[in-house]
């Protein structure tokens, strides 16, 4: 959690504050109590000279010292009310200096119960309390001291910022949330990218909460805007979690993982090769086992299954090459685009994305499609691999369908505002 402001400033600064309340010499202070105008504020010589030194003494950084002297004034015999309230007000910061945090926030909570505390000063004071609360790590009574503070018309950054963290750590989650959030949202609404560690405050809290959509939304904007490996390993995988998610779309899946981390999972490797053959993308699959067998070999039960699916593919891949021509010129002379489609496809995963765009914008243009968003889909990912990624980023924000279709292309959408510098919130924003 972030560090307030050190024990010494703050015992100085609302110390600071009582130099204006006080004669500053003992004739002064004889003055004053014989004045009848302030009878109420009046304080004896020999008071003010003790308290003078305390003063002194704690502005000299010895908290102890000025405990001592405080001790002297509090045995002077028949004190009048504002003499103990002055005492409280020296000894509260004092006490929070020399870390006795229970009684300077004992002091503190007694200053503000006092009638004594000028209206001006009551903000300072409920900031000092909070203060002591967040230092001494008493979260819920600082939580609950921050908010007094800022609804009585405080307006200090650091306590606004601190106010979340402390109703974290109070196990707030809802509160702390919310709190994370507006921080969140501020950012964007000013033109800057928020923090990656409020943005991980924020994912922490709707964890805490349970608040799927939240988790979602809070790890949607760190890997946008942070994009490391974790934070994708983190989101990916929840799209298979969708509802009824497709069997036709694990493809797609694998295709996304590829593009976001270079590879899929080890586990994962012979399934995508097996669905990409079956598929009728032998070339793909080629990659995939050609990829496996470069870096980190399969091995046990595997070795035999992608040594068969090797066979295959090799076969099937060299057909491909050999009838490309032939089953272009039949894809454009098909009475719909569905065929130029998967011509389009299959070139734009065996290393000719510009060409597969292409003739997947033809067979879109072309029409009487079976799958038209799955299409647009395929058309996004080949003008991604084309390096077309500023239409690749609006055909992703067309595609909606069910199965997990649209969260699959959001997906997409958020992976290429990660390669950009956004100084807006991302696309996840939308669905928040």
């Amino acid at each position: 959690m972030r560090a307030f402001h050190s024990r010494a400033v703050l015992a100085l600064t609302l110390a600071a504050g009582l130099a204006a309340t006080l004669p500053a010499t003992a004739a002064d202070a004889a003055a004053a109590a014989s004045a009848a105008s302030q009878p109420a504020n009046a304080v004896r010589p020999a008071f003010a000279t003790a308290f003078t030194a305390a003063q002194e003494a704690l502005k000299a950084g010895n908290g102890v010292a000025a405990l001592a002297k405080l001790k002297e004034l509090e045995a002077i015999p028949d004190l009048n009310p504002y003499e103990k309230y002055l005492i409280l007000r020296l000894r509260g910061p004092a006490e929070y200096s020399i870390n006795d945090y229970t009684a300077a926030a004992a002091d503190y909570d007694a200053i503000l119960a006092s009638p004594l505390l000028p209206a001006e000063d009551r903000v300072a004071m409920l900031k000092a309390l909070a203060g002591i609360y967040y230092g001494s790590e008493q979260y819920p009574k600082a939580a609950v001291a921050i908010q007094r503070y800022l609804d009585a018309g405080g307006n200090d950054a650091q306590l606004k910022e601190l106010l979340p963290q402390a109703q974290y750590a109070a196990k707030d989650y809802a509160n702390a949330a919310k709190g994370f959030r507006a921080e969140v949202d501020a950012a964007y609404a000013a033109g800057r990218v928020p923090t990656e560690k409020l943005l991980r405050l924020e994912y922490s809290a709707y964890v805490g909460l349970k608040d799927e959509a939240g988790i979602v939304s809070a790890m949607e904007h760190l890997a946008v805007n942070y994009p490391k490996a974790d934070y994708w390993r983190d989101l990916i995988p929840r799209v298979r979690e969708v509802d009824n998610f497709s069997d036709r779309l694990v493809l797609d899946y694998y295709r996304l993982k590829v593009q976001v981390f270079g590879q899929v999972d080890d586990r994962e490797r012979l399934n995508y090769a097996a669905i990409a053959a079956r598929a009728g993308y032998p070339g793909e699959a080629k990659k995939v086992l050609d990829a496996a067998a470069a870096g980190k070999p399969f091995t046990g039960s595997e070795v035999a299954d992608a040594n068969r699916l090797r066979a295959e593919i090799t076969k099937a891949a060299a057909a491909d090459v050999a009838q490309q021509n032939a089953n272009e010129t039949a894809a454009r002379n098909a009475k719909d685009g569905n065929a130029l489609v998967s011509q389009g496809l299959l070139e734009a995963v065996t290393d000719n994305p510009a060409k597969g765009a292409q003739l997947i914008e033809q067979g879109l243009a072309k029409g009487g499609l079976k799958q038209p968003e799955d299409a647009r889909l395929h058309l996004g990912f080949a003008q991604v691999r084309a390096g077309r990624d500023a239409d690749a980023l609006k055909t992703f924000q067309s595609v909606k369908g069910p199965n997990g279709l649209t969260e699959l292309a959001h997906l997409w959408v958020l992976y290429l505002e990660s390669k950009q510098a956004p100084a807006a919130a991302p696309a996840a924003a939308a669905s928040r």
